[in-house]
């Protein structure tokens, strides 16, 4: 791949990719940093790129890689940004329903954190990066009908813990 087919292809996954990893960490130095050292990596060996998955799924798992990898040197635990994770305001705009709309985002957001990494990223890909199942099995290196059943044991991981959740605040 020359020079100028990869600025390309980057400039066109770059924000979405630093989004990810942004909701990944809860940090957006660190999502900065990762995205720097993934695009370097990339970048270095993009003459390898056989192109047999998207330029899209490729560099996302060299970024999956980086984190996981500074991930285990740093011991550091994954934080989330609350501002983040806000993609919409309510529809209703009276407080009982902003202070409802408020509980159900930080009880996702927890809902979120207590998922296993094997669920918890195949979900955000899914459902923030909007990913097919192939390509997020391409990305975590994992077969498309794996990557399908990790969504759904999130999804219905999510549901159970958020609806207990709203029972204990009954």
């Amino acid at each position: 791949m020359d020079e100028i087919r990869f600025r390309t292809e980057y400039e066109q996954v770059a924000d979405q990719l630093y989004t990810y990893l942004v909701r990944a960490t809860g940090d957006r130095e660190w999502a900065a940093d990762l995205l720097q050292e993934a695009a370097f990596r990339a970048y270095k060996g993009r003459e390898g790129f056989r192109q047999e998955s998207s330029f899209k799924t490729w560099i996302y798992r060299i970024a999956m890689n980086v984190m996981k990898n500074q991930m285990t040197r740093r011991g550091r635990e994954r934080r989330w940004a609350e501002e983040e994770r806000l993609s919409e305001p309510p529809v209703q705009r009276n407080p009982e329903s902003l202070l409802h709309g408020k509980r159900t985002t930080e009880g996702l957001s927890r809902a979120l954190e207590m998922l296993e990494e094997k669920y918890r990223m195949p979900f955000l890909l899914k459902h923030v990066d909007g990913m097919s199942y192939r390509e997020i099995g391409d990305v975590m290196d994992i077969g498309d009908g794996a990557a399908r059943v990790r969504v759904h044991r999130a999804r219905h991981a999510l549901a159970s813990m958020l609806k207990g959740s709203s029972e204990d605040q009954l």
